[in-house]
């Protein structure tokens, strides 16, 4: 999720946070040479059990840099098994499938009449998926997603991701799972903004005050680097402490380790799960558990004005 910087987990023992630089607590890292050139990155975080099997914890961000993406879709090449997060994903990959080989010069697009009624039932299961998704916060998973990226001159996670290759399991609640967890737990998603929106009113940013007018002269103006630059800061910045007990993360984790554990035995020597960022110091924390050890965290950028920062330099020389 576009969530970040510092849930508590519990620390890899023996271990100096910094060595790992601040993971789990830290989930998104900012780096910068200065406030106009600064990369925000996701921890790839590799652990190892005594038996050698290797779990990857690799930590997304929904909207980023193409590149970024470019880079994810090569290292889940070199997972025997990659679990991924969607809430309401389960059809996702068979549909991919399908979509790569219909060739529409043909009669039911080159598919057979079995898999031509299967593709209907996707799109049919895809329309329902949308159509349900009527909730603020899934919206903003989806559709804003496209128009932000965009806005800001980046790639939807969706738009990135190759979700086809067969080594894919879907490792998320679907959608009727996530409601009926949320009923049952009396939560809404209107009441998590509620708790996010007087956590701001609070002013509690983990020490940092977004400048709100810059930010909108910044959008109103077309300096993409400059918006990019705040949203960077904040994100780095602001702590989900909200959700952390909710259906929307800690849920779904439990989800996500219950597919994990109904895989790890099958023979995969090396699994990547894939999950947003903010999710990684609770599956960190799963894993400890389950008897695995921390032994590398590589840090991929996803969002960078450096570049930008070093064009506007040349520029001016």
């Amino acid at each position: 999720m576009l969530c970040s910087s510092a849930l508590a987990a519990v620390a890899d023992s023996g271990r100096n946070a910094e060595e790992y630089g601040g993971y789990p607590a830290t989930f998104l890292r900012l780096e910068a040479d200065s406030p106009e050139r600064q990369d925000l990155a996701t921890p790839v975080a590799s652990y190892v059990n005594d038996g050698g099997q290797e779990v990857r914890l690799i930590g997304a961000m929904h909207v980023a840099e193409p590149e970024y993406y470019e880079r994810l879709n090569k290292l889940f090449g070199q997972c025997d098994l990659l679990l991924f997060e969607m809430i309401g994903g389960e059809g996702l990959q068979r549909q991919e499938e399908l979509r790569s080989r219909i060739d529409r010069s043909k009669p039911l697009g080159g598919l057979t009449k079995e898999e031509a009624r299967e593709w209907n039932r996707l799109e049919a299961w895809e329309k329902e998926q949308r159509e349900e998704e009527s909730s603020f916060l899934l919206n903003w998973l989806g559709e804003a997603y496209k128009r932000f990226s965009k806005a800001l001159n980046l790639q939807a996670q969706m738009d990135g991701i190759d979700y086809s290759p067969s080594h894919f399991v879907h490792a998320d609640m679907t959608l009727g799972e996530f409601r009926k967890a949320q009923e049952e737990k009396k939560e809404s998603f209107m009441g998590l903004m509620a708790k996010e929106i007087m956590s701001s009113l609070k002013e509690e940013y983990c020490g940092y005050q977004p400048n709100q007018i810059k930010m909108a002269m910044d959008l109103i103006t077309g300096n993409v680097s400059g918006l990019k630059n705040e949203l960077m800061r904040m994100l780095a910045y602001t702590s989900p402490d909200s959700l952390e007990d909710t259906v929307i993360l800690k849920g779904r984790n439990a989800k996500c380790m219950e597919i994990f554990d109904q895989w790890k035995g099958k023979g995969a020597r090396k699994i990547g799960i894939f999950y947003g960022a903010a999710h990684l110091p609770g599956l960190h924390a799963e894993l400890l558990k389950r008897g695995y050890r921390l032994r590398e965290v590589r840090w991929l950028t996803a969002w960078n004005t450096r570049e930008q920062a070093d064009g506007r330099d040349a520029d001016q020389d």
